[in-house]
């Protein structure tokens, strides 16, 4: 009796919305209520349950739900999961949103109620550009461009002028520079002619205040007249004349010094620092004298110009 009265007792589950709605649609297949569904589809698991599949009844297998509704109902459960996060996602994202917004515009007032307290009441922007002055700006700006354009029309002219003064100034360069050249040849020529001339008559000069009018030469003991000297060198042997020294003893003879000149001792060149010779004076006045060769290369340039 208590057994029958168990049995008979009713039972309240909540089910998912899934399981809901399946229940649902079995009910409805096989016209009858949710309850009674409910009702054979325990009896067929404590069958199954218990191994007395005989008990089991032929409806209720019918009724159990087959592959292709458990796939349906297991796309459907996922579709409701995958739903609900994304709503969750979406709220998430719209409150954060909100924040986001509510900061920007807490921000944009605070910084215009700063401003606005810097700024006098009565200000204006006289320090920037009126439209007069913009246009003005234009027109200058207009008025450059079109000077560029006309001034490059004739840019390949320039150009090719430019070109050919440039090669006309490298040829007048090139012919000046041969002519410093030429110029510091012969006044090299010059000095050192000077220089010998200088050192004749420093022998002569010393020759003459030792009372010597003739003299040996040391390297090859030819009489040499001093007087008659135009080379600070021995006539006869073409060696250097160095000096002159005065005979030594009673039948002694003068003698012309070969070899290099001494840098300080000797008569000769004592008497060559006492002289007023000048090597550069002795230049010019022997580069005077050639005014036509000077004058006409200045001529040349003059007329190239």
């Amino acid at each position: 009796m208590a057994g029958e009265e168990t049995e008979r007792s009713p039972v309240s589950i909540s089910l998912p919305p899934d399981v809901d709605d399946w229940l649902a649609n079995v009910a409805d297949r096989y016209d009858e209520s949710r309850e009674e569904t409910c009702r054979r589809l325990l009896l067929a698991a404590h069958a199954v349950a218990t191994d007395d599949a005989d008990a089991i009844d032929p409806d209720v297998l019918s009724s159990l739900p087959d592959a292709a509704d458990l796939d349906t109902l297991a796309a459907d459960s996922d579709l409701r999961e995958l739903e609900t996060d994304l709503q969750t996602d979406i709220e998430d994202a719209r409150e954060e949103f909100q924040d986001l917004l509510e900061d920007v515009r807490d921000r944009v007032i605070q910084v215009k109620r700063e401003t606005d307290a810097k700024a006098p009441a009565a200000h204006d922007h006289s320090s920037y550009a009126d439209q007069d002055d913009l246009e003005s700006v234009q027109g200058t700006v207009e008025a450059i461009d079109r000077r560029l354009d006309a001034g490059f029309e004739n840019f390949e002219e320039v150009l090719e002028h430019l070109l050919e003064r440039a090669d006309e100034v490298e040829s007048r360069a090139t012919v000046l520079a041969s002519a410093v050249l030429d110029l510091r040849e012969r006044q090299e020529t010059l000095l050192e002619r000077e220089r010998r001339r200088a050192r004749v008559e420093s022998l002569k000069l010393a020759a003459n205040r030792l009372g010597v009018s003739s003299a040996a030469c040391e390297e090859c003991g030819e009489s040499v007249d001093v007087a008659l000297l135009t080379e600070p060198e021995c006539p006869t042997c073409a060696s250097t004349i160095a000096d002159v020294e005065p005979k030594s003893g009673f039948f002694g003879s003068p003698t012309l010094v070969t070899g290099d000149p001494p840098a300080l001792e000797g008569h000769a060149r004592s008497v060559a620092a006492e002289g007023p010779s000048d090597a550069l004076e002795a230049v010019a006045a022997e580069t005077a004298d050639d005014d036509e060769v000077t004058g006409g290369f200045r001529g040349a340039e003059t007329g190239g110009d």
